[in-house]
């Protein structure tokens, strides 16, 4: 029986953009998909308006 359990390790996860989940290539780089620049906070949920 083969005890592997396939799926990516945990390690990829400081690779994941904190803002748009994207996978990041080059973590000195703004994100790809989103842009923000490593070391920035990623931007609060926006609240829906009141009425």
């Amino acid at each position: 029986m083969d005890d592997d359990e396939g799926g990516d390790s945990a390690c990829w996860l400081s690779q994941v953009c904190p803002e748009c989940g994207a996978l990041l290539d080059d973590l000195a780089a703004p994100c790809w998909r989103c842009g923000l620049r490593p070391g920035e906070e990623p931007r609060p949920p926006e609240r829906p308006a009141t009425v």
